[in-house]
């Protein structure tokens, strides 16, 4: 390889990896496997054009395939939220659980009430909280915005049985994952494994994750929650790895150089809309 391929291969490089981010954190949102997959091949083939000595054909290639991803990857069909809301019994809340309003700590969160009901009848209510923050993520020189969307399930003291605890324990416990498992989790969102779990002062459990507002993940959650709330089986106890509280995360973190900046209105809005009249949620100050 000569100086000038050399050079060219940092810069190009360089270029490509920065857009072709952009792309990932554009695309995600649609389909997280898929995004990385398409923006690392699409990185790699420019690569090798530019490494071949083909710099001016990579530059062709590369505007082709950075506006084509956004018409690829856009959302075309909105998910049907409202008709989930209503199938599985999630209403504006008539009163908000102020222990974990102080615990989410945002008043961002919007929150509703929901019900679950076995077959023979027995009911456990819960709350739901959505919520969103913004963040600017550095990459070399420029910053790009960034958002992260959470979803937060409450229940009241006293409703849920250990053997359940238990289960939302197992279920945030990764001591299990394979290396190819942990790799995967650097590129795309682990939205099936809890960031945290809490008992509030009240009595209260929580348990939240970080994911997409989306009908096809909101449906894992309620599906999990209907398999393992009216169980009775005894679960075996998951070994600890550490003594870290349970209510610490416990995942593995991109590294990546975030800076943190206020909370803005997120898809509460739309969550409001979709659960009917908004409810009252509490503003709490932090020093």
């Amino acid at each position: 390889m000569d100086q000038d391929t050399f050079f060219q291969a940092i810069v190009f490089g360089g270029i490509y990896g920065v857009s072709f981010f952009i792309v990932y954190l554009f695309a995600r949102k649609t389909s997280p496997t898929s995004a990385w997959q398409f923006t690392v091949g699409s990185w790699i083939g420019l690569m090798a054009f530019v490494l071949m000595g083909s710099a001016p054909a990579s530059c062709v290639f590369f505007v082709v395939l950075f506006f084509s991803s956004f018409l690829i990857f856009r959302k075309t069909v909105p998910n049907n939220l409202q008709a989930f809301f209503t199938d599985n019994n999630i209403y504006k809340a008539t009163t908000i659980p102020e222990p974990v309003s102080k615990l989410l700590g945002s008043q961002y969160y919007s929150c509703a009430e929901g019900t679950l009901t076995n077959p023979s009848g027995e009911t456990i209510k819960f709350n739901w909280w959505q919520g969103m923050t913004s963040s600017m993520i550095k990459s070399g020189n420029a910053y790009v915005n960034s958002y992260t969307y959470y979803l937060a399930i409450s229940f009241a003291p006293n409703t849920i049985t250990e053997t359940f605890r238990q289960a939302a324990r197992a279920k945030m416990d990764t001591s299990g994952f394979t290396f190819r498992q942990r790799f995967k989790h650097w590129f795309v969102l682990d939205t099936t494994t809890p960031i945290r779990l809490a008992e509030v002062e009240d009595g209260s459990f929580v348990i939240i994750w970080q994911t997409y507002h989306d009908v096809e993940r909101f449906s894992h959650y309620i599906d999990w929650l209907k398999a393992n709330l009216f169980d009775t089986k005894t679960i075996e106890t998951v070994e600890k790895i550490s003594e870290k509280p349970i209510d610490q995360e416990n995942r593995l973190t991109q590294k990546t150089e975030t800076v943190i900046t206020s909370v803005i209105p997120s898809s509460r809005h739309q969550h409001e809309q979709a659960v009917g009249q908004a409810p009252k949620v509490s503003t709490h100050s932090h020093r």
